[in-house]
């Protein structure tokens, strides 16, 4: 699949979300004392109001899922290269910026923040088991969690590969439509069913399946479903989830939101694909294709470098104006973050593509 400069921008808005999940949540925790988790809008003054409409961000990290879901189908279907080579390049593009932020994490960890951390810790992080949260495993940096998803969705792309070379003709590809329909299904339900709090998010699965969809269209198909789609429908369809998951209307703890985010991100992720569109060409801009090219290391660092950069700031004379430590946790980190990623990309990632 040729690698659509638009796809690549919107893994730079995904992690730009990410990023204002957690450089919002530190503000509002250093500068009000507020868990933005549990926190609700009912009686807040504006500045921590917006802090949080903007925390409410999470959704970010679906996006992934669908882009990946997409890249993944496209090899299984047309560039599959085998198990082991498979297996062996995922390793190859996914260990290295995971290893060297996850031992900077570590030491940001011990050395700064009394954090401790166990080998069986380090262990199980080392084997993505950490963002399976009914095993409790605490994660060496936080927001690698979703790396889980993504290791365990590459063990299962083999089987997707061998039922693309099982299929007989046209008819087949209609069928696994619908099979992967049944599966989304299954996902969410069996994921709301289960028992415990934290089962839910195995429905996260089923966020891939939206990018397999997409994925099984060969090039041409995708770009005329893209430019059938309605801009309009698209992009509200994005809107009306995002703002029902801003203002609370439903959460990741429940079936609702699994299935409203395959359909908003699935449907931006397919209009991407048409060139021509608005939303495609503001995705293609410069500063939006920068950053999704370093957006892995980015989505890697930039966690290690705000709370960094927020301890370092409480020691600062005049950190305790709100206003001065909010524009430097949001300009400066971004800032340092992309700096960071920068040189984790140019150590650990660049080598892949020049391969």
């Amino acid at each position: 699949m040729k690698r659509l400069e638009a796809l690549e921008g919107l893994r730079g808005y995904a992690v730009f979300l990410v990023f204002l999940v957690h450089s919002c949540g530190i503000v509002a925790a250093r500068l009000y004392g507020v868990d933005p988790d549990s926190a609700s809008f009912e009686g807040m003054q504006w500045p921590l109001a917006a802090l949080l409409f903007f925390f409410r961000s999470h959704y970010g990290v679906d996006l992934f899922f669908v882009l990946s879901g997409l890249l993944m189908a496209d090899i299984a279907a047309r560039r599959w290269p085998g198990t082991r080579a498979f297996l062996a390049r995922r390793a190859l593009r996914i260990y290295p910026a995971y290893l060297a932020s996850g031992a900077i994490a570590l030491l940001a960890g011990l050395w700064m923040f009394d954090q401790v951390v166990t080998r069986g810790d380090v262990a199980a992080n080392a084997v993505f088991l950490q963002g399976f949260f009914v095993l409790g495993v605490p994660a060496v940096n936080p927001v690698t969690w979703s790396l889980s998803y993504e290791a365990a969705f590459y063990l299962a792309v083999p089987l997707l590969a061998l039922a693309w070379r099982g299929r007989n003709g046209a008819p087949a590809e209609s069928g696994m439509a619908w099979l992967l329909a049944a599966a989304f299904v299954a996902i969410v339900a069996a994921a709301a069913a289960l028992p415990g709090e934290k089962t839910i998010f195995f429905a996260y699965f089923a966020l891939f399946i939206p990018g397999l969809w997409l994925g099984m269209m060969d090039a041409e198909s995708r770009e005329r479903a893209a430019r059938r789609l309605p801009t309009w429908v698209a992009v509200g369809a994005w809107i009306a989830f995002t703002l029902s998951f801003k203002l609370g209307l439903f959460a990741n703890t429940q079936p609702a939101y699994y299935v409203a985010s395959a359909a908003a991100c699935g449907l931006l992720v397919l209009k991407a694909c048409d060139g021509a569109c608005l939303p495609a060409r503001l995705l293609s801009t410069r500063p939006a294709l920068a950053l999704g090219r370093i957006s892995y290391s980015f989505f890697l660092i930039h966690v290690v470098v705000l709370h960094v950069l927020a301890r370092v700031l409480i020691e600062v004379p005049g950190a305790e104006h709100r206003a001065a430590f909010a524009a430097a946790v949001f300009m400066g980190g971004f800032a340092l973050s992309l700096l960071a990623a920068w040189l984790l990309f140019q150590a650990a990632e660049r080598f892949y593509f020049r391969r």
